[in-house]
């Protein structure tokens, strides 16, 4: 593989994610650099390198959804019950709109940080450079 294809295939790499997360939202971030990566990592090394790189952070994304996902279902949960035993006061609906708007905010923000740090990635590894990300779970070595 030349090095043209290098650079473009570890920018597609890096770019899976944001295309995966916004065509299956809870796991395509992880399908879509996972595909990628399958496909070029034994023809080159820096794509390799970089596949790696994409689908750890992107796995790291995912487990932070998940945790926002299960503190969300508690919350409501316990916002669930405790309406079945108290049914007047507005502080429960209040602290429940307060908590699904802090946790639509926190999806939010992950959508942001795969944005933001993807297309970082991707222009880095379209000019040659082996990015790594700052906060990343390293799984896949």
């Amino acid at each position: 593989m030349n090095q043209k294809d290098e650079r473009t295939w570890g920018a597609l790499v890096h770019l899976g994610g944001i295309i995966g997360m916004a065509v299956f939202s809870n796991v395509g971030n992880i399908i879509g650099v996972l595909i990628l990566w399958l496909i070029k990592r034994n023809d080159s090394n820096f794509v390799d390198r970089q596949g790696k790189e994409a689908l750890n952070f992107q796995i790291t994304l995912s487990f932070v959804t998940l945790a926002i996902s299960i503190i969300s279902s508690i919350q409501s949960g316990i916002w669930s019950f405790t309406r079945l035993f108290w049914h007047s006061g507005s502080i429960f609906t209040e602290n429940f709109i307060w908590h699904t708007t802090v946790n639509v905010a926190a999806y939010r923000i992950i959508w942001l940080i795969n944005i933001v740090f993807s297309v970082i990635a991707a222009m880095r590894a379209n000019n040659g450079v082996a990015y790594r990300y700052p906060v990343s779970w390293r799984i896949v070595k």
